[in-house]
């Protein structure tokens, strides 16, 4: 079948979103208030929002795909929330030509996403979408019932993928249990352990910078470059991994990556994600989104501060911190992670905790190994090139 090629911006529109006064947020449902979708809401629901119905004209059903406009990382494809939404999100709204599902599932490609990645501007300090490039995206448009069709097989290849990931969130739900029954809370700290500042548990707290060029400057090849898009709680993603010079590298020379670093989100909407680095992707710098915190292991081991810093009641903690001030992005400064208060348990107690994290760590690298992953990125591949 010979299907039309158009450009997006031909069937879709974009609705960016509006951004009322941080004074006028309320935190708890009430009549005539509607929740206020921030990025950070289609990942938990810990930080609900509300504002008056009427200071708005911005809304959005559960059924409409919405688009993270600002990042790190930029281009987040979204759906399954209702209300109003925020100046960081936009409404991607198809013609009667184009079926919903088919649209969601055609900006989630991995293709457009490291285009539109690419492409971001830096602005304020924040990546935006390119919404010129986005517009002129090429797409495949057949009838509706042939989006219909590829929506149904895509629908099914995501559910088998999802199911697998459900596997490996048990494991990481079975970690956190670990963690807090042998450390307990690390924020109440009922079992009593010493409490230090971070600062006194490390040899290097510290962040980078981007390359000038920015992403210009990027090669194929070369040094890491980790990014806050790389760092995820308690794992550290590969994908859109960038690459520097030798010669770029050397301006990096403070924030040198080492075997097991921590590395922990600073700024924008991944702020407080934290992962142990990837020791494979070694020689590697990190640019300003993202700190390293070097542990003094005699004192903490890395795997015990990952886990503590990921575990939900610290997180909230720092969260808290990050959005203080009523600054609109949030931010953690040096000097704040410096001071955060860290519980120490006796060493030994830390290296029991190691290695029932190491055992586990195994058991979910072979559940990996046999992901679905590349059989749904084949499919929406062939799926959007008329080959499905």
């Amino acid at each position: 079948m010979s299907c039309p090629v158009v450009k997006l911006g031909d069937v879709v529109s974009f609705v960016g979103g509006s951004q009322p006064p941080k004074s006028s947020f309320i935190y708890e449902p009430k009549e005539g208030y509607v929740r206020l979708l921030q990025i950070r809401d289609y990942k938990s629901d810990k930080n609900l929002t509300y504002i008056k119905e009427d200071s708005t004209k911005k809304f959005c059903t559960k059924h409409d795909v919405m688009i993270g406009r600002y990042g790190p990382p930029v281009f987040q494809i979204l759906k399954g929330l209702e209300g109003a939404y925020n100046v960081a999100l936009m409404k991607a709204k198809p013609s009667e030509k184009v079926d919903k599902d088919y649209l969601y599932h055609f900006l989630k490609q991995d293709k457009l996403f490291r285009l539109i990645d690419g492409l971001s501007q830096r602005t304020a300090g924040q990546s935006g979408v390119d919404m010129d490039a986005l517009k002129d995206y090429p797409m495949l448009l057949p009838p509706l019932n042939e989006q219909k069709r590829i929506v149904t097989i895509l629908d099914k290849a995501d559910a088998i993928r999802r199911k697998r990931q459900q596997g490996i969130n048990l494991a990481d739900d079975f970690l956190r249990s670990v963690f807090l029954d042998m450390f307990g809370d690390p924020v109440t700290n009922p079992k009593g352990w010493d409490v230090k500042s971070l600062k006194e548990l490390t040899n290097k707290l510290g962040s980078g910078s981007t390359p000038r060029g920015g992403k210009e400057a990027y090669i194929e090849q070369g040094i890491s470059l980790i990014r806050s898009l790389n760092v995820h709680d308690n794992k550290f993603v590969h994908k859109n991994l960038a690459f520097i010079s030798d010669e770029q590298a050397e301006k990096l020379k403070n924030v040198i990556i080492e075997k097991d670093d921590l590395l922990l989100n600073i700024t924008g909407a991944s702020v407080c994600r934290a992962a142990l680095v990837d020791n494979d992707i070694l020689p590697a710098r990190v640019n300003q989104h993202v700190c390293i915190v070097r542990t003094k292991p005699e004192k903490v081991l890395p795997i015990f501060i990952a886990r503590l810093i990921t575990s939900s009641s610290y997180k909230q903690k720092i969260m808290s911190i990050a959005s203080a001030g009523g600054a609109t992005r949030e931010a953690l400064t040096k000097l704040q992670v410096e001071s955060l208060d860290v519980i120490v348990p006796p060493i030994g107690v830390q290296e029991r905790f190691e290695s029932i994290v190491q055992s586990t760590l195994q058991l979910l690298q072979r559940a990996k190994n046999q992901s679905h992953q590349p059989l749904f990125e084949s499919l929406s591949q062939k799926a959007f090139s008329g080959e499905l």
